[in-house]
This record gives structure tokens, sequence and C-alpha cells, in this order.
């Protein structure tokens, strides 16, 4: 027997709804490293703060490579064995990142746990599109979820963070993996022991595809995390991790051509326009989020904060988030013009920046701080919503899954990752340039002790750098806007370009129409 619902018939619909809340939101928020404990876990396994990016990069990795075999996971396994066989490895896992003194054994720990965190996810996500958008409207349900997912992310960061001030690093993976055991015993008792359809094989799968993939993001990920702490370009260690990636990569792409049965169909990221112009904003969007960390070293360097305060500060990017839900809904049902709903959206994150330029100072009031993490959630929450909406059109389920777990590497990791180390390089030679700067002018003073002024000089070197690289940021909005606005976005009215060929012509258009 089939059945597509996740839980029992003999269970209530509101205890399903409730069931559904309390398994959604902790697989959302399980992670290999939670962004508010990167600095406390790093100090105390006394490693670089590297290896917690390269494991926190790791939890994507292992999310995108499990989306590409999501949908035959769920042919051959029962819901209930997806959800308690998967919370359990997950308790394993976060209890074994809680106990260990190894950074490498965070990064696979992490690995893995984006790996399969990701099955139980989908479990869900079906039933809450199927509430959400009933009729299978893609931006409705977008328009919904992604808000919903991003608030969740930023709530469990807060949480976390009050968690770890208020103990120690290790306390959010003991907390997470007890409520992974608590998901895996409701998943025992009140779910059904039927199939979604019938049974499918997994030998199938192309499971060499699958590690040449997984080994080639790695290796990527070892590249352009260690590039600013290992020199550049002038390592070993980078210079062979990114051609051992590019190696990798192109041996998945020449097997997947001669497969049968394709994982990931790269010919779609070459011939259809959505995928490719939206794999270039995604990289565009990497960019302005690896900006914070220009933000970061502005709060914590200069004015101070711990990382419970810019946990609060970050909760103010909620209200922009929900906001961007709000305008998304009402823009896809009235079918506004996509083109300038993402320009909205970097416009946002052109707001959010040059506010920043404009507030940086020695010293400044946290109230200041909150109507640009308003913007940026704002910024955020669009364009998310936005560009997956355009990657998504006119794509099967099976082509989307495969699809997207590029588009999801490439989105929260390749994307962030290119940009933080430009945008890391650029402020290392700021700062650089700035300290020479500013001691020229000293050459030119007697100062009694001169190491005095050491840390007002180097707050000041590093102001400099932070402005210089917000600014460049802040001009770079102009070609962004001129690359989005002059493209279609399926949107594309023939009518219109007759009649403007009509009017350079000279010809006359008198009883014309501009739209239809």
């Amino acid at each position: 027997m089939y059945n597509k619902g996740p839980f029992a018939d003999w269970v209530p619909k509101p205890l399903m709804l409730l069931l559904i809340i309390i398994f959604l939101f902790p697989l959302l928020a399980v992670m290999g490293v939670y962004s508010s404990n990167t600095t406390d876990i790093a100090g105390a396994l006394a490693t670089y703060s590297e290896y917690i990016s390269l494991a926190n990069n790791a939890t994507t990795i292992g999310m995108a490579i499990a989306v590409t075999i999501a949908l035959r996971i769920k042919m051959y396994f029962r819901s209930k064995e997806i959800i308690a066989g998967s919370a359990i490895v997950l308790a394993f896992l976060s209890y074994m990142i809680g106990v260990t003194d190894n950074p490498l054994v965070v990064v696979a720990g992490s690995f893995f746990i984006g790996f399969f965190k990701m099955f139980p996810i989908i479990e869900m996500i079906l039933p809450v599109m199927f509430i959400l958008s009933p009729s299978g409207d893609k931006g409705r349900f977008y328009a919904i979820f992604y808000p919903l997912s991003i608030c969740i992310g930023q709530l469990s960061s807060y949480l976390m963070s009050d968690l770890i001030f208020n103990s120690n690093w290790q306390a959010p993976y003991f907390i997470m993996s007890i409520l992974m055991l608590v998901i895996a015993a409701l998943s025992l008792i009140f779910q059904h022991n039927q199939r979604f359809c019938f049974k499918m094989p997994l030998y199938q799968i192309d499971w060499l595809s699958l590690g040449l993939l997984a080994v080639s993001a790695m290796a990527f990920n070892v590249g352009l995390t260690f590039m600013r702490q290992q020199g550049w370009f002038s390592s070993p260690l980078i210079m062979g991790s990114l051609l051992m990636g590019i190696l990798f990569l192109l041996a998945t792409i020449l097997r997947q051509k001669t497969r049968k049965r394709k994982l990931i169909k790269f010919d779609f990221i070459v011939k259809r326009v959505n995928i490719w112009h939206s794999l270039i904003l995604l990289m565009i969007l990497g960019v302005f989020l690896a900006s914070s960390s220009i933000f970061i070293q502005y709060t914590v360097g200069v004015l101070g904060y711990n990382n419970l305060i810019n946990s609060k500060l970050n909760l103010w990017m909620l209200p922009g988030i929900v906001i961007a839900g709000v305008y998304a809904f009402y823009s896809f049902k009235n079918k506004w013009n996509l083109r300038y709903f993402l320009a909205s959206g970097f416009v946002a994150f052109f707001l959010h920046t040059l506010m920043l330029y404009l507030l940086i100072q020695p010293q400044m009031n946290i109230e200041y701080l909150y109507i640009p993490m308003v913007l940026k959630g704002l910024g955020m929450g669009i364009l998310f919503i936005g560009i997956w909406f355009y990657a998504s059109l006119n794509l099967e389920m099976n082509d989307l899954l495969g699809i997207i777990g590029i588009l999801l590497m490439v989105r929260t990791f390749v994307a962030t990752a290119f940009g933080g180390a430009i945008i890391g390089w650029a402020t290392y030679q700021s700062q650089w340039q700035s300290l020479n700067d500013i001691s020229m002018y000293l050459d030119l003073g007697d100062f009694t002790n001169g190491m005095s002024i050491y840390g007002t000089v180097q707050i000041n070197a590093m102001l400099a750098s932070l402005k210089i690289v917000l600014g460049s940021l802040c001009w770079v909005i102009i070609p962004i806007l001129t690359f989005v606005l002059t493209h279609h976005y399926g949107q594309f009215n023939y009518r219109r370009l007759i009649l403007f060929r009509k009017a350079i012509r000279g010809d006359s258009t008198k009883g014309y129409k501009f739209s239809d």
C-alpha cells in the first residue's frame, strides 16, 4: 500500500500540523557549526578559525550532495525509516562533534550532518508545500517558506548564542542530539509503515559521480577557505586544492555525459538561460553576503561587541525578511515583473552597505545599526525567493533536484567563500595601505611613548580599510542593476520590441497597444 502523507491515518489533523512543526524546526536548525559559536569552538579546540569555516561550508556541501539523490532515497525507504534513521544518525554526529578535540572530526561530522539532515527535511517540506500552496504555485510557496526557514535560522542562531554565552560551546550539540532522539521517537510512534510509491533500487544511483562531486566541492572548500591564511596563490596548498577541485569537477561532468540515468544534467546550466543567469546572480549575492565579515570586524574589533550582542543585532533582520515575504507574495500573485523584484533586492543590499559606510566610526550606539540590519534582511529575503523562483522555471522535479544541488552549493558555499576571499583580500590590502599612510604622518611628530598610540592607529587603519571596501561595494550596484534590468526573466514582450523598432524607423504606431 502507498501513502503520500507522513503520518498514520489515526493521527488527528491538528496534531499532524503540530508534529510537522516539531519535526521541521529542529531539522532546519541542526548544523555542524553554529554561526554564533565559531570563535568559541576555534578557541576551545586551539585551532585556526578557517577550520571552523571549512566545517560550516561542509554542511552545505553535504546538503547539496544529498538533494541530488533525495528522490531515489524517498522511493526506496519508507518515510518512517528516513526520518527515524536520519534523526538517530544526526544525534550521533552532533554528540561526536560535541565531545571531540580534533577539528577534522568537526569537518567530517559537519559534512555528514548536512547530508543526513536533507532527507527528513524533504519529507517534511512536501506536506508543508501542499499546505501552503495546494495548487502547486511555486511563487506562493517560496514567498512563505523561504522567510520562514531564514527566520528559523536566525532565531536558532540567537538561541544557540545565548546557550553558549551561559554555558559552553558544546551545549548546542548536546541539546540538538537530544532533540534528534525525540524526533526519532515521535517518528516511530506517529508515522505509518506504508511506502510513498513503488520501490526503486539504489544500485541505479551513480555513487562514483556522487563521490567525485563531493571531493571536488571539498577541494574548492579548502582552497577558498584557507586562501587568505595560506598567502593566496603563493601557497602550493591553495593551488593544489583548486586544481584538484577543477579536475574532479571535470571528471564528474564527463562521467555524467556517458550515464543513462544522470544525477545532474550539467548541460542545463549552459542551455537553460534561467539557470546560468541565476548562477551569476547567486555569485553576486554571495559578495554582498560575504560583506558580513566587514560588519563583524567592526562590531567586534572596534565596538567590542560579543557574539551574543551580535546575535541580538541580527534579529533585526527578521522584520526585513517578513516584509520580503509579504512583498514576494503580492508580487507573484499580481504577476509583477521579476526584474524589478530582483532589482529591489539588490537596492536593499546597496542601502545596507551605504548606511554602514556612512555610520562606521570609532564610537556609536547600537540603535543606529537596527535599520541597516532590517535592510539586509529585506535584500536577503527578496533575492533568495526571486533567484530560486527564476531558476526553477520550466523544470521537472527530477531535473530540478539535481540542479538544486548545484544552486545550493553555489549560493551558500561557493559564492560566499569566493566573495569572502575577495573581500578579505581587499580589506587586508586596504588596511596595510592605511597603516602606511598613517605612519607617514607619525614620522613628522615627536612622541615620548610611541607604542601607546599603537591601538588607536590600528583601529583607525581598520576603519579606513572597511570604508574603502564598503565604498567600492556601493559603486558595484551600477553594473549589477544594469545586468538585472536588461534581462527578460521569461517575461519578454515581443510586441514592445516590434513597436520600439517601428518607432526607431519612424513608422507610425497609431492603433497599436504596448501590452496585451
